[in-house]
């Protein structure tokens, strides 16, 4: 049995995409998915599979998604191991002093090389790095006032999904006892 973590973008942040997360669980429990929890309203879940998730999978899910809401949108799925890791591998953790407003942004994939990152001076006190499968930021002033240009965001597709650090701490809490077992 493995354990994945699913991130589902852009839901819930406007009157269009409302979901309620007992329909999030169903798609999931249908789909055949186990032990299925769900985190928050933003589209989180944790669940367990004896499948390797595949793109394909992904694509069902989003579909089925699709089907039972009504609403289209992309899925981040992230075995539990990776998930941790990228977690635990945060650059900017030592610098920040606010969770909230350290943001990790999940890829589908591996980062696209030959990424142009903005000049370091000029987003201070913001902070931004690439990783192998998330983009840090560092926004001490908050997401709303960040000077990190979408152009930079582009790079990563529409797939690419954020959560602040509390959130993916609190779905690391989730999956770390099941990677005990």
């Amino acid at each position: 049995m493995t354990t994945y973590v699913a991130l589902v973008r852009g839901i819930n942040v406007g009157t269009s995409t409302l979901v309620a997360m007992p329909d999030f669980q169903r798609v999931l429990e249908e789909r055949g998915f186990t032990r299925v929890k769900t985190l928050l309203r933003s589209g989180n879940a944790v669940f367990d599979t004896e499948a390797t998730m595949s793109h394909g999978d992904i694509a069902d899910l989003e579909a089925r998604f699709v089907e039972a809401t009504g609403v289209r949108a992309p899925f981040v799925v992230i075995e539990g191991s990776e998930f941790v890791r990228i977690v635990d591998e945060n650059p900017l953790a030592e610098i920040s002093d606010n969770p909230s407003r350290l943001m990790i942004s999940f890829l589908p994939g591996p980062a696209p090389a030959g990424v142009t990152t903005p000049d370091a001076a000029a987003l201070l006190p913001e902070v931004v790095r690439v990783g192998g499968r998330a983009v840090y930021a560092w926004c001490p002033h908050g997401v709303s006032a960040s000077k990190i240009p979408a152009a930079f965001w582009r790079q990563f597709g529409q797939g690419a999904t954020v959560r602040n650090a509390n959130t993916a701490a609190k779905l690391v809490s989730l999956v770390l006892p099941r990677l005990e077992e």
